[in-house]
């Protein structure tokens, strides 16, 4: 976050620099600013954001670390790439001088349209290959993947028109605003991976509540038990058939009491008749 936020503070100073303070002042597009410092603070943010994700396939372990070597040379590329193009950014007194060293930027994008390449791909073939059959599993799988491809795909595409604009118009500045935009792409996606732990474990939590082996068959209506209920023992839990029961009880109980008293009634009459 405090990278992201250099970053911000960088591109808030450049565009009041040569948006407000020169307005109406094209001569001070000709020379830079010390806010020029945009790539190296742009690839570090990569950097840390490929070695976010680096470390989860290094976790992985098996066959895939051998791709974190990989990874980590795409990551290093990169790095030095913009070191490289910020270096020559202060060395060099215009834009027009520096215009012959944008492929550095060009080459340090290239690094990190590999790495996502890369990382995006061991991440699903390992998701894809954790299936279990379950149908539970397999729905959190999917939803992995999905993140997995969006966040992958978005900085990638970003990363992609910024290599692109850099070596097609070199010229221009174009690339520098998809390099911001991009920046952001990479800090949003691990940030969106953090976040979206919550959610996914609410999600199996929710799942495990709806019940296993069919247990999600049972009536809604039926009233769980709360409090001091769950915790007595089965056939001391009170229950409406039992209160039925013991009123079925009474009544009958009640009717037989009546039948007594009547029979009573009618032998003491009786008796008083022969009397």
């Amino acid at each position: 976050m405090s990278l992201e936020t250099f970053h911000t503070a960088l591109c808030i100073h450049m565009c009041y620099y040569y948006l407000t303070t020169n307005y109406f002042n094209p001569l001070a597009l000709l020379s830079g600013v010390w806010s020029q410092l945009l790539p190296v603070v742009t690839g570090t943010v990569i950097f840390v954001c490929h070695g976010f994700y680096a470390r989860r396939v290094y976790l992985i372990g098996g066959l895939y670390r051998p791709l974190v070597f990989v990874i980590a040379g795409f990551m290093l590329g990169e790095l030095a790439f913009v070191i490289a193009a910020t270096t020559e950014s202060f060395i060099q007194a215009t834009f027009a001088a520096w215009e012959h060293y944008t492929w550095l930027i060009s080459a340090g994008f290239g690094c990190a349209v590999g790495a996502d390449l890369v990382l995006t791909t061991s991440l699903i073939v390992v998701l894809h290959r954790s299936r279990t059959g379950f149908r539970s599993t397999d729905s959190m799988i999917d939803i992995l993947i999905i993140y997995t491809i969006n966040t992958g795909l978005l900085t990638g595409i970003f990363s992609l028109l910024s290599l692109i604009f850099a070596i097609v118009e070199p010229s221009n500045l174009i690339y520098v605003a998809l390099n911001m935009v991009s920046t952001r792409s990479y800090a949003n996606s691990v940030l969106a991976v953090l976040n979206s732990r919550r959610s996914l474990v609410e999600r199996r939590f929710a799942q495990l509540d709806a019940g296993t082996f069919g247990m999600s068959a049972l009536d809604s209506d039926t009233k769980r038990p709360t409090g001091s209920e769950a915790f007595q023992p089965l056939q001391m839990r009170p229950k409406v058939i039992d209160i039925k029961v013991d009123t079925e009880n009474l009544h009958h109980h009640g009717v037989r009491s009546e039948s007594q008293d009547t029979s009573s009634l009618g032998d003491a009459l009786k008796h008083q008749e022969t009397v």
